[in-house]
């Protein structure tokens, strides 16, 4: 079959055809089909199938042309259009190196920059939480309660007991050197809690427990009482709702305390000393 010029003759336009005529889409002139006596024989002979055939054959050709043509085209021309872009820029292959390295360290940086800003962010919640941390327990501090207390049985007899341990320790050797000769002194018993205390001041709970000590002269077995006090500093409710201390037992030092017998003779005169307590202090009475 011969392939033929399928512009307007007349006026090089576009031709479309419809059945056996072709028309041109500018100036609208007619053309009949011009068949070759070969080409109306190929045409008896070949099949539809066949047309299909070969129609696709052909379609399966230029779809694999296409996709070497865009392999090559992404494989060696971008490349080649890449370098004519940088020699055109004026920019040499050696400053090709040196940029791409700009934009390595500029990744690195990056990469460093995007570590410190995680860390900034772990940092700063963790801060924040400290600091909701360190609210809750200046709150759990200053609502700390008489009530809580003695509602805290565990917490209150510990205290008893502690404070009655160290005040045994303390006492264990004997009272000497008594001016009436009435001999040495000795603890009698085990100290007696009479009175217990909840002081607040400021942003600390204490809890201060008054003990009934007895002693025992060694010559005329005469008995003399003196009262005391065991300090526990700084006790406050944990998270749970139970109460902690972070200082063990102190003792209370005043004008008025017998060095002697290193107690009061009144149970209420711990309280009522105010060099003990020089510091604006609130009492509430906690029931033992």
């Amino acid at each position: 079959m011969r392939l033929t010029n399928i512009n307007c003759p007349q006026c090089n336009g576009r031709l479309n055809q419809q059945e056996d005529k072709f028309y041109c889409t500018s100036c609208g002139s007619a053309f009949n089909i011009d068949y070759e006596e070969s080409d109306v024989e190929y045409a008896r002979l070949i099949t539809e199938p066949e047309r299909t055939r070969l129609h696709l054959e052909n379609n399966r050709i230029l779809l694999e042309k296409n996709a070497e043509l865009r392999r090559k085209f992404l494989i060696g021309e971008m490349k080649d259009t890449f370098k004519q872009e940088v020699k055109t820029a004026g920019v040499t292959y050696a400053g090709g190196a040196i940029y791409g390295a700009i934009i390595s360290i500029i990744g690195v940086l990056a990469g460093f920059g995007l570590i410190a800003m995680m860390f900034l962010i772990v940092w700063k919640n963790t801060k924040i939480n400290s600091e909701k941390r360190e609210q809750a327990r200046i709150e759990r501090i200053e609502s700390l309660s008489v009530e809580d207390i003695e509602s805290d049985r565990n917490f209150l007899e510990n205290a008893i007991a502690g404070g009655i341990t160290s005040v045994i320790k303390d006492r264990d050797d004997p009272i000497t050197e008594n001016a009436d000769g009435e001999g040495d002194a000795y603890l009698v018993g085990s100290p007696v809690p009479v009175n217990c205390y909840l002081i607040k001041t400021g942003l600390e709970n204490h809890l201060c427990i008054v003990y009934k000590i007895t002693y025992e002269f060694s010559e005329n077995k005469a008995t003399k009482v003196i009262y005391d006090c065991v300090f526990f500093e700084n006790i406050e409710l944990d998270e749970t709702g139970h109460i902690i201390f972070t200082n063990n037992y102190g003792r209370v030092y005043g004008d008025g305390r017998d060095d002697h017998w290193e107690g009061y003779e009144d149970p209420d005169g711990i309280y009522e000393d105010d060099s003990a307590f020089p510091f604006d202090y609130e009492f509430f009475k906690v029931d033992i």
